[in-house]
């Protein structure tokens, strides 16, 4: 049994990617697809192949398995989200509608299916900002999901295209959050085969387009325009914490950017937030030091290649009372107000 009542959680993990048999091959020739090949796991995206991660009868694909693990790990409840290798933006509106819809129709019921042990973000099919709007509002108020889990380009249509403007103000008018979170990146344009070598586009990809977002949102006025959206940011936010000062400047100084905001810049920041999956203690630190405990959440990348086993207790022994509390679970149930 979780540590606590399923109404009251002490743990909510916010970076929980979820697989469902169910969905393999409703993307047609691009899958997607799992399985065992040469015994080696692997999961297969159009031509994109990642392999080393088990998710066949795995925490990952298995709802069974997933609750025994969050047990053993201490997480009372998570927040189920799309496993970004499945986002397809690159194919036709009507095939990433279905996909998206049967993703989300699945996501709510497992959420029914364990009462207070799961919420949900929605996948929303970006190629098409009014299929995305009309989706994110079913989710949102007939699924009951806490809001978005989008990548950080749609088929070459960056954050800030105005064409998107709908989108945030769907979420501004629902009161939900949008979390930001890359896909591999020759899943949208063919990459040389250095940036595959070592795991190089997810291991320092990731964290590069996490960045590139969040400088994205600021520079391109997305923050400013919509002062009710709420962003949030997977594995500390890459590197833009650490890189707030540079931004700021930049702001501030560079010709570019003169007149380019109407609101100040601790403002627009404010409307960001980050989990803690950073791997050391020390950026833990300071990222908490850096935002306040009032926008770090929990997370773990629950059954992923990277998955922190240990975070829930690096979390206790490093921070105390409120801040501790805040972390585990309070910020997010803030934050993501639905879940409660």
């Amino acid at each position: 049994m979780p540590a606590s009542s399923p109404s009251e959680p002490r743990t909510v993990d916010v970076h929980a990617h979820v697989l469902f048999p169910e969905l393999m091959g409703l993307a047609g020739a691009a899958g997607p697809e799992m399985g065992v090949a040469d015994g080696q796991s692997f999961f297969r995206s159009g031509s994109y192949v990642l392999r080393g991660v088990r998710f066949v009868d795995s925490p990952f694909s298995d709802l069974d398995r997933r609750i025994d693990l969050m047990d053993r790990l201490g997480i009372d409840l998570q927040l189920l989200s799309p496993n970004p290798l499945t986002y397809f933006y690159g194919a036709p509106v009507a095939d990433a509608q279905r996909f998206c819809a049967a993703q989300n129709d699945l996501t709510a019921a497992a959420i029914a299916r364990y009462p207070g042990r799961f919420g949900g973000f929605a996948q929303l099919p970006m190629q098409s900002p009014e299929a995305a709007v009309d989706e994110l509002e079913r989710a949102v108020t007939r699924l009951g999901l806490v809001g978005s889990y989008i990548g950080s380009s749609f088929a070459g249509v960056a954050l800030e295209d105005r064409s998107l403007e709908p989108v945030w103000s769907a979420h501004e008018r629902l009161g939900v959050q949008v979390v930001v979170h890359p896909e591999p990146i020759d899943l949208q344009s063919p990459a040389e085969e250095r940036d595959r070598r070592y795991d190089l586009d997810i291991v320092i990809g990731f964290a590069h387009d996490e960045t590139a977002a969040v400088a994205r949102l600021l520079f391109g006025g997305v923050l400013d325009r919509h002062p009710r959206l709420q962003v949030h940011v997977p594995h500390g936010g890459g590197t833009a914490p650490y890189l707030k000062g540079r931004m700021r400047t930049a702001i501030e100084r560079r010709p570019w950017a003169k007149g380019l905001l109407t609101r100040p810049f601790d403002a627009l920041w404010s409307q960001l937030s980050f989990d803690c999956l950073l791997g050391t203690d020390e950026a833990l630190d300071f990222l908490v030091r850096s935002e306040g405990a009032d926008r770090v959440m929990l997370g773990t990348n629950f059954a992923g290649w990277d998955q922190a086993d240990d975070i829930v207790a690096r979390v206790q022994a490093r921070f105390d009372g409120s801040v501790r509390d805040r972390i585990l679970a309070g910020t997010a149930m803030t934050r993501f107000r639905r879940v409660a």
